[in-house]
């Protein structure tokens, strides 16, 4: 397994989201990058809804988190249902652990969605684990192979969100 410890993985994923806020609020141009004694961080603008933000070590190894606004990454896992008919509004793609985060909406109802999820989840091979449900939210989580899944399906006034957040088994 690839790790990318940089003395600790909340450290890693934490550098990467201060230093996307740090550096897309200053960056004048469409790439940026920042050395220092322990890397460098560069951040690479993909049009106005997106970019990549990659961080590596001392020693060379490298973490990596694309972002976008209103689409689906090109690599998002193909055996991940999308609730037809949802509006991205962002992903998430962070190399280490393989790891995918999407967030959808829709104005469909809670139960709908969740009964798709369901369906979709176990046709395309996925054993769900364990679900939780409260008048509010409901979250699936589940297996496939070396990978998880967890989709949370939540009010948000008229509209439902989706989460879907797919990764590697540690």
């Amino acid at each position: 397994m690839c790790s990318f410890n940089f003395n600790s993985r909340p450290r890693t994923l934490g550098a990467l989201l201060a230093g996307a806020m740090l550096i897309a609020s200053a960056a004048c141009s469409r790439t940026h990058t920042v050395r220092t004694g322990d890397g460098t961080l560069t951040y690479k603008e993909k049009g106005k809804d997106g970019g990549t933000i990659s961080v590596t070590g001392k020693d060379g190894k490298t973490a990596t988190l694309t972002f976008n606004q209103n689409k689906l990454p090109d690599d998002y896992p193909k055996d991940i249902p999308i609730y037809a008919g949802s509006k991205v509004v962002m992903s998430q793609s962070v190399s280490e652990n393989h790891t995918h985060n999407l967030m959808l909406e829709t104005e469909d109802g809670a139960d709908k969605v969740v009964d798709f999820y369901k369906k979709g989840l176990d046709g395309n091979g996925w054993k769900t684990e364990s679900t939780v449900a409260t008048p509010q939210m409901t979250i699936l989580a589940g297996s496939k192979d070396q990978r998880h899944v967890m989709v949370q399906i939540g009010d948000s006034g008229a509209k439902r969100s989706i989460m879907q957040v797919v990764s590697d088994k540690q």
